[in-house]
């Protein structure tokens, strides 16, 4: 009341003016602090997605599975080692592709029970990347060759893929989803012919579908415009392992 009264006054106008405008603005800072809180909360759920734009909403837990092995996983600490995006100088020649051929490459017969938890792809002036990120550092086999046709892991069901050839790629580790180590309990293995990551008008690179998990290993089929030499090599670190095939223009 004393303050109503005060503000009724005639020489007192100013001063409630003054206090009005003090109101206003520390209302106004409690809003901006509001907005800002909100952008830090949205910056700090992020993930770092791979080379693909994004998708629509997934229509199934299996297409949401497929969507999930395109980021990085909430309990992912570190950010995938690899690079997808390699500087280098456009018209030197590739020389580092020189030695690679088309015959089929293995890496050993070691299984893991880390999941393989994201795929993603990647260009280079000399080749096209595609990565394999498993959720833990042991050692897990792979292979790597050209077939007439890919075919799932366990049904034998064909998976076809864009382009005039097809790598038939093998992890030795499971999907995740179809893994034990629970880190996002209920999630299913994306469904047999899914797309892991897009490749639309790429150099080499026309296609990444998976291909089935069976017996804790994991088949994808890379789709290739035609055979073209490629290399496989792998990165391990304490608590993550890099499968990488790079596949010559």
């Amino acid at each position: 009341m004393r303050s109503l009264r005060a503000c009724r006054g005639t020489t007192r106008r100013s001063r409630c003016s003054v206090a009005r405008s003090h109101r206003l603005a520390t209302m106004s800072l409690g809003t901006m602090s509001l907005a800002a809180a909100s952008v830090g909360l949205t910056a700090c759920t992020g993930h770092e997605h791979s080379a693909s734009p994004p998708r629509g909403p997934a229509t199934s837990a299996a297409d949401a599975t497929a969507a999930a092995l395109t980021q990085v996983p909430a309990d992912s600490a570190a950010a995938p080692a690899v690079p997808l995006h390699i500087d280098s100088t456009k018209d030197a020649p590739c020389n580092e592709t020189q030695g690679w051929d088309t015959a089929a490459q293995q890496g050993g017969g070691a299984m893991t029970t880390a999941p393989l938890y994201l795929v993603r792809a990647g260009r280079h002036d000399c080749y096209d990347r595609v990565v394999f990120d498993l959720n833990g550092g042991e050692e897990a086999g792979y292979s790597a060759e050209y077939v007439p046709i890919v075919r799932a892991d366990g049904s034998g069901r064909a998976v076809p893929v864009e382009g005039q050839a097809a790598l038939q790629v093998v992890i030795r580790a499971p999907i995740l989803g179809a893994d034990t180590q629970g880190h996002q309990p209920g999630r299913q293995p994306p469904r047999v012919g899914a797309d892991l990551v897009s490749t639309t008008g790429w150099d080499t690179l026309t296609g990444v579908k998976f291909a089935g998990t069976f017996e804790g290993q994991t088949t994808v089929a890379v789709g290739v415009r035609e055979q073209r030499p490629f290399r496989v090599w792998v990165r391990s670190e304490p608590s993550y392992r890099h499968v990488v095939i790079d596949i010559a223009h």
